[in-house]
């Protein structure tokens, strides 16, 4: 009596075919759902998950939301815990890529501006919430340090000027960058925006601080009061 070859199942052979098109192009011709299906791979070996990765770009949006989504939600979609590490991991890579791509001790921070913005959208654009930041730059522009100065409702944070002052001379910056999101996507600075940016570097001076720039973070972009002329340049 002859043993039944068992048959291997169908998704294996997808499994490889996603492999084979990932390595021409870096995916760079594959849709969100299928990025994401190669990804689930790795965590979830014994299942067809392609039903998985479209249900979570229909629910989320695009691959940039599944990943940089919080883990609880991620689970009450349906995603084991160890996908939802791998699925973490892959933002916490991009953030820290991101991080390499700007910081270097060697070169002012303006050197790489395009790379520090995508930091700060890695960082601050997928948050529901706002969060208020501070980077603190040497005299050379160099970046020293960072801080979370706030966090605030979905659209609303409480910034006191003074807050800043205080981290900024504690970390002996010479020049400070502001960086708040918009969780609405809108980028457009608000009359308050406007207001306290002013009145932040107008006691910024009196304390012998620069303001370098303020920047407003939104997932498709970013807003420079700097390049819109609110800031005072040097001379």
């Amino acid at each position: 009596m002859t043993t039944p070859v068992k048959e291997k199942p169908l998704y294996l052979g997808h499994r490889e075919r996603l492999r084979q098109r990932f390595m021409v192009d870096d995916g760079a011709s594959m849709p969100d759902y299928e990025l994401l299906e190669l990804l689930l791979t790795m965590a979830i070996p014994r299942r067809d998950v392609k039903p998985l990765a479209k249900n979570l770009i229909s629910r989320f949006g695009d691959i940039s939301e599944v990943i940089h989504a919080p883990a609880h939600e991620l689970l009450d979609a349906g995603v084991s815990p160890n996908a939802i590490v791998l699925i973490r991991l892959t933002a916490a890579c991009a953030l820290r890529s991101a991080y390499n791509g700007f910081h270097d001790g060697d070169e002012p921070i303006f050197s790489n501006w395009i790379q520090f913005e995508e930091y700060c959208r890695e960082k601050m654009a997928y948050k529901d919430i706002e969060e208020f930041r501070v980077f603190f730059l040497d005299g050379d522009h160099h970046l020293k340090g960072e801080k979370l100065i706030t966090t605030g409702t979905i659209n609303k944070t409480n910034i006191h000027p003074r807050e800043i002052i205080k981290a900024a001379l504690e970390n002996k910056a010479v020049y400070v960058i502001l960086a708040h999101n918009h969780p609405s996507g809108n980028v457009e600075p608000s009359k308050a925006d406007i207001k306290m940016t002013k009145a932040f570097e107008e006691l910024a001076e009196v304390m012998d601080l620069k303001l370098f720039d303020h920047l407003i973070i939104g997932r498709e972009g970013s807003f420079s009061f700097r390049a819109a002329g609110y800031i005072k340049t040097e001379e």
